[in-house]
């Protein structure tokens, strides 16, 4: 009975492990993919000019929209959006 049961364990980990490099492999794809990125397209109402990570889980996004610009920290305790003087 042990065998039978050490064999399941064997098979339930070597499917997560195929089900985790899977994921990894999509995330890393969609990546390298422009046609899978989520930004807007010129032309359209909301444009994600630029993003720049800052720390882990912390990012600053510079966004056009209706040619207004601001921008947009997110992923701290609360999200903070500074609006930016038009230019010249």
């Amino acid at each position: 009975m042990t065998s039978g049961l050490a064999a399941q364990v064997l098979l339930a980990t070597a499917c997560l492990a195929a089900v985790l490099l899977l994921i990894l492999g999509a995330a890393r794809l969609a990546r390298r993919l422009p046609a899978l990125r989520l930004a807007a397209q010129p032309g359209q109402p909301i444009l994600l000019q630029g993003s720049l990570a800052l720390e882990r889980g912390r990012r600053l996004h510079l966004v056009q929209a209706d040619g207004h610009r601001a921008l947009v920290l997110t992923g701290g305790g609360a999200d903070v959006m500074i609006s930016l003087p038009a230019r010249p």
